[in-house]
């Protein structure tokens, strides 16, 4: 009976209370139904449009300063009102340390006449602190049939083969991972992407330039005098490192390496014979039977007495048998 009485005590302030909660229900409701409508006709009526990131000025930025990843970020913009020429993060690296010559707003997209008399400039300076550019030449393989542009990826294969010693076969070609992830800033005398691209199919050239540490530089430089480089292009996104072990030929087809067998050691040589008389002929026939070797007749002798030249064994001009 106490419930009862007590609703009928507050029937008026409980029946306040669910109106309230219903109404609120219904406000949330209809609010949640208004956006998710408004959602669609935004979408119909503004399509979402593809985008793609390009390198952005961080902060309004002056005439002469030099082009860096301090001073510069990614955002993305639409694709369709992308201008041609602007700099996306993949191709950022070949344009760092590039001077402005001209002045950016923040948030104003880098393009590439912002800094086209950079290149007027020594290459030098297009160089980042610590690091240094080493030539290496390139035949039309490694070049990737002149397909290989400045700002490209690539890593280096190292074939060689190794030195044998005298009792041992020639080993087989050894071919491994020498180094990965390094910048090409240079295809011949090419410094930019696509500027070479009027002369099409002919556009070859000999040497590429790249970027290196001091210690990867002289290692190279042990390498091209050792062995043969081989390029390989990798996407400018993928930094994941490969598989260093080494591969011959054994290794490739699943071969088991044959054992070398010992080289045959030489028997020693004796050298019998002279202009002077010989003496003690019974410890030389000792010696000369201890080797497998012929023994000669002689007469036994006084050892004071001399044998005439002409009873010994006939002698070679080189005084060998």
């Amino acid at each position: 009976m106490k419930p009862l009485v007590f609703l009928a005590a507050h029937r008026n302030a409980l029946l306040l209370a669910a109106a309230l909660a219903l109404g609120a229900l219904a406000a949330f409701g209809a609010r949640g139904y208004l956006s998710e409508q408004l959602a669609i006709e935004r979408e119909r009526l503004l399509p979402r449009q593809a985008t793609v990131q390009v390198v952005v000025a961080k902060r309004d930025l002056a005439r002469g300063e030099t082009l860096s990843a301090d001073n510069m970020a990614v955002r993305e913009v639409p694709k369709e009102f992308l201008a041609g020429g602007t700099v996306v993060p993949e191709h950022f690296d070949t344009v760092a340390g590039a001077v402005l010559v001209q002045p950016m707003r923040a948030g104003e997209p880098l393009h590439q006449a912002a800094f086209a008399q950079a290149d007027g400039g020594a290459f030098s300076a297009r160089l980042r602190s610590g690091v240094r550019a080493l030539t290496i030449a390139v035949d039309e393989v490694n070049s990737l049939s002149g397909m290989l542009q400045p700002g490209d990826r690539i890593d280096l294969m190292l074939s060689v083969r190794l030195p044998g010693g005298s009792s041992t076969p020639l080993p087989q070609e050894v071919t491994r991972a020498l180094m990965q992830d390094l910048r090409v800033l240079a295809t011949g005398r090419q410094v930019r992407p696509g500027g070479d691209e009027r002369q099409g199919a002919s556009r070859m050239y000999t040497a590429i330039t790249i970027e290196v540490t001091p210690e990867q530089a002289q290692r190279l430089v042990v390498a091209q005098r050792s062995g043969k480089l081989t390029a390989m292009l990798r996407n400018p996104g993928d930094r994941a490192p490969i598989a260093q072990r080494p591969l011959d030929v054994y290794g490739l087809l699943g071969l088991e390496r044959a054992a070398s067998a010992p080289a045959p050691s030489a028997p020693p040589e004796v050298i019998v014979g002279g202009q002077g008389p010989l003496r003690n002929a019974d410890r030389l026939a000792h010696a000369l039977s201890q080797i497998g070797a012929s023994v000669p007749a002689f007469a036994p002798v006084p050892a004071s007495t001399p044998i005439p030249t002409s009873e010994l064994p006939a002698a070679s001009a080189s005084g060998r048998p």
